[in-house]
């Protein structure tokens, strides 16, 4: 075996190890000229011998060794290509791109190579076999196969997907899932983590734990340089399309999703802790005082790590990531403090008031990062997030009688979720948000729980195997696979390598030491070498087909004119699209656009018919559905598709929209039939219609009005209407009976001071009197909202001049200036603190 295999490894992993002669091996001849000597030890009254030397050169245990074959001097590439499989996906973007899966699969065939070519048997745990039939189950999910054995293993999912070719072209891929693009990508990435896991298995666990730690504390320190120059995009130039990091609260890393790094944080923070107390043990073993020192820098290494990993999941405000580990943090420290001889009395006391200052510090950080208060949401019911989450899981299980044997597909969840969504909110899901669950739907239940049930016997197999004093460590970094399964509750983190990686590394290093097969290299090299090529070649084949290189656009809401044709992808034809993504109901929104630009209006009605079955509460499809029926001469189903257009709006409508609508219903008490029920869409079509056509907007307003008279949200769009068509009195009349509904809410007097104010000759005296009595009411609490209605006040009494208006003025602008606003705000104030100086 080379130098790479089995050294102690720091946290830099490539950094040249001490020669170590293994006790089991005959000593060189220099150490066989002197005697060794040799020492007692009492063990519950037996006694047996035991060399000094052995104690020194092997402080593992005898299961945990694995045979070296030391070549000083040699590049450890074995060590050097494994760094490079878990770090790099990290290190980009957290793996989310799906170039990275190519890309990672060439590094592990190259691993791969490079294990087998040493000539030693490899070790093949039994616990391979779990990622085996994971990636066999998606190959199946995805390879063609007959129609009347599809039909039979999922006879729902196969009619969706033929039904939404109906007319056309194109005919569905002839595999189980909808999305053969995603299916086959997901199908080679679990092959090459596979073939990761096993290679990891070749070498010490302190290897793979040495390389999770310093990877996690490298994306940590990346966050907090990042957090400290400034920066608001990873690597200071990428943005994500996604998430807009400047308006996001949590640390800033290489991840995209601070959920994500969050699941890497857990990892590294147990691996660091098991490597400082394996340095420990180390340390107290050994007599040499070269190795008595390394030792215990290395464990000083190893606590820095914590440290910091430690402090970015809090900046992380990952509310799952720190229940986890607050959960599992209590069983790492009963593994490192273990009864010893030696921990006794004031040792414990210290590790006491040690472990007390570090919570005091990490409570006190909490409260200041925010960590505290996301916590604390875990406690109330109703929070939207975190009810938002466990909802989608509850109605994804809906999808498994689709395909009730082996699932939906790996990565159908984003084309077949809106359809059974039953509280759309107007966002896309890209991946059901539990682990767990995202198993038994997208593999089916009876594959989906073998898998679950597999990795909880792989942990217990591998806790099980690591006892003894030394085997302290290993449990302790097994402590980190269990805190991201319960992370991993609520989270889609290993669906990316960035995660996913780290993790199959560290599980290959640490399985269970006795289920091992070996494998003689030559049979080895050819088909795992093979296996990979064939995933490589796979995910190239996957890439143009993935979720990730889908166009998606807006037309209801988009600045674009609604029947511009939005392009498929260059490098697809529409019939290739379509047979590997007949579910998107994005593409064939696109789809009808192209049909509606060439005036092909048959085609358009039936793409976007298609598109209201998938997505029924998106906007888009139903526009294009009544454009198309309006030109095919159908006028009754394309005021009912519009009707519906109306009611599923979740931001507001583009101009085009609005004037196209406007032309359809010149009468505005024709369109008011059309309006929605709902109060929120109905809002949202208002603010659209106002600016531009307030009096069409008033007669609307006028019509809801007679329905709800009491609504505060009407009475506030009517005062806006009326700001609108400079009509201060009817602004005023409307905004005083807001006011009478809503005396609690701080816009509702603002307003009125609006409209006071946009009198030829403002009202001073009677807006003096609303703002003083707006603050005057104690349920007006918000600092900002006081704020803006102090700042109100005071301009008001600089406008009146008078000596004692000033003067109030002045006494009111210490406190106006130290409430909080945004820039704009802040910029007014200012100018009016200048104002009340002159």
């Amino acid at each position: 075996m080379t130098p790479d295999d089995d050294t102690p490894a720091s946290l830099t992993p490539a950094a040249t190890p001490e020669p170590a002669v293994p006790a089991s091996k005959p000593a060189t001849p220099a150490a066989r000229s002197e005697p060794v000597p040799s020492i007692v030890v009492h063990r519950q009254g037996s006694m047996r011998h035991v060399s000094r030397a052995s104690i020194i050169a092997t402080p593992e245990e005898p299961d945990d060794s694995v045979p070296t074959n030391e070549r000083p001097g040699q590049m450890p590439w074995s060590r050097l290509l494994l760094a490079l499989a878990v770090a790099a996906p990290a290190l980009w973007l957290g793996g989310v791109p799906v170039s990275a899966v190519p890309v990672f699969l060439a590094v592990v065939w190259l691993l791969w190579l490079r294990l087998c070519s040493r000539g030693e048997p490899l070790r093949i745990p039994y616990g391979s076999a779990i990622g085996g039939f994971a990636a066999l189950v998606t190959l199946l999910q995805w390879m063609p196969l007959p129609h009347n054995l599809r039909v039979w293993l999922a006879p729902d999912l196969v009619a969706m997907s033929e039904a939404a070719l109906a007319g056309s072209a194109a005919a569905p891929w002839p595999g189980l899932s909808p999305v053969p693009g995603d299916t086959a990508l997901e199908a080679a990435r679990l092959l090459g983590l596979t073939a990761l896991y096993i290679a990891a298995a070749q070498l010490s666990w302190r290897v793979s734990a040495a390389l999770v730690a310093g990877v996690g504390s490298l994306v940590a320190l990346l966050g907090l340089i990042q957090a400290g120059l400034g920066v608001r995009q990873i690597y200071g130039f990428y943005h994500p399309s996604d998430v807009d990091p400047a308006h996001t609260p949590a640390l800033l890393t290489s991840f995209v999703n601070p959920n994500h790094q969050a699941g890497l944080f857990l990892l590294g923070i147990f691996c660091a802790g098991a490597l400082a107390v394996h340095y420990r043990l180390q340390a107290h073993d050994t007599g040499d005082p070269a190795r008595l020192a390394r030792a215990r820098e290395r464990a000083l290494v190893a606590l820095g790590a914590l440290a910091v990993q430690g402090v970015a999941v809090l900046l992380s405000l990952s509310r799952g990531a720190m229940l986890a580990l607050l959960l599992v943090a209590p069983i790492g420290l009963l593994l490192a403090w273990a009864r010893e001889g030696e921990a006794r009395g004031r040792l414990w006391l210290r590790r006491v008031v040690l472990l007390g200052g570090f919570a005091g510090v990490a409570a006190l950080l909490a409260r200041q990062s925010g960590a505290w208060a996301e916590l604390a949401t875990l406690a109330r019911t109703g929070e939207p997030g975190f009810e938002t989450k466990f909802r989608v899981a509850q109605d994804a299980v809906n999808l498994v009688p689709l395909s009730p044997v082996l699932g939906v597909g790996r990565g159908a969840f984003i084309d077949l979720f809106p359809a059974i969504d039953s509280q759309p909110a107007g966002v896309l899901h890209t991946h059901l948000e539990s682990a767990p669950v995202a198993m038994l739907v997208e593999w089916g239940p009876i594959a989906g729980l073998a898998i679950v049930l597999g990795l909880l016997w792989w942990w217990i197999a591998a806790m099980y195997s690591s006892g003894g004093r030394q085997g302290r460590a290993r449990r302790i970094a097994l402590c980190g696979p269990l805190a991201l399964a319960i992370h991993s509750l609520g989270d889609f983190s290993l669906e990316f390598l960035g995660v996913a990686a780290p993790l199959c590394a560290l599980a290959g290093a640490l399985s269970e030491r006795r289920m091992i097969a070996r494998w003689s290299p030559g049979p080895g090299l050819y088909l795992g070498g093979v296996t990979l090529l064939a995933a490589l070649t796979l995910s190239l084949w996957a890439l143009p087909h993935t979720w990730q290189r889908r166009e998606r656009s807006e037309v209801t809401g988009r600045p674009e004119h609604p029947e511009r044709p939005v392009p498929v992808p260059a490098d697809l034809s529409p019939e290739t699209a379509l047979r590997m993504r007949p579910l998107d109901a994005g593409l064939h929104t696109h789809l009808a656009f192209q049909a509606i630009a060439t005036g092909d209006w048959s085609e358009a009605r039936a793409r976007a018919l298609v598109a209201t079955r998938l997505q029924p509460n998106a906007a888009d499809p139903w526009w294009l559905l009544a454009a198309a029926e309006e030109a095919l001469g159908h006028p009754d189903a394309a005021a009912v598709a519009l009707a519906r257009t109306l009611a599923v709006v979740r931001k507001p409508l583009s101009r085009e929209v609005v004037d196209d609508l406007l032309r359809r219903y010149p009468s505005a008490e024709e369109l008011a039939t059309r309006m929605p029920d709902a109060l929120a869409p109905w809002t949202l079509v208002m603010e659209s219609i106002i600016p531009v056509a307030p009096s069409y907007a008033a007669i609307l307003a006028a019509t809801r009005n007679q329905v709800d008279r009491q609504e505060p949200e009407v009475l506030r769009l009517q005062v806006r209407i009326a700001l609108q068509t400079q009509n201060p009195a009817l602004a005023r009349y409307h905004a005083s009976l807001l006011r009478q509904l809503a005396p609690n809410d701080a816009s509702s007097h603002l307003l009125l001071i609006a409209a006071l104010r946009s009198f030829p000759v403002p009202r001073e005296g009677e807006l003096q009197a609303v703002a003083g009595d707006a603050l005057a009411n104690d349920a007006l609490r918000d600092p900002a909202e006081r704020g803006l209605i102090e700042e109100e006040l005071v301009a008001s009494l600089l406008r009146d001049g008078s000596p004692e208006s000033r003067a109030r003025a002045r006494t009111l602008l210490p406190g106006l200036l130290a409430r909080p606003g945004d820039r704009a705000a802040l910029q007014r104030r200012n100018t009016l603190r200048e104002t009340a100086e002159d």
